[in-house]
């Protein structure tokens, strides 16, 4: 079975593949931002898409974050 991390791995390597890797960091950051925006607003009472998703979007942040520290290179 797939997990989350893996999944991320999969995307990103998806992106790169078919857009390079600067596409690539690219998706990494707005993921970061779009996937933490979630969370914060599920925390103050919004939509509770980050509450529901938040151990998967933790998982997403986490693999984007190492992404990114590496430039790409796994």
């Amino acid at each position: 079975m797939d997990t989350p991390e893996s999944l991320e791995w999969q995307r990103l390597a998806f992106v790169e593949n078919r857009n390079g890797r600067a596409a690539a960091l690219v998706f990494a950051h707005q993921g970061i931002a779009q996937y933490e925006s979630a969370i914060r607003e599920s925390d103050s009472g919004g939509n509770q898409y980050g509450a529901t998703y938040r151990e998967s979007l933790m998982a997403s942040i986490q693999v984007y974050r190492e992404y990114l520290q590496t430039d790409g290179e796994r």
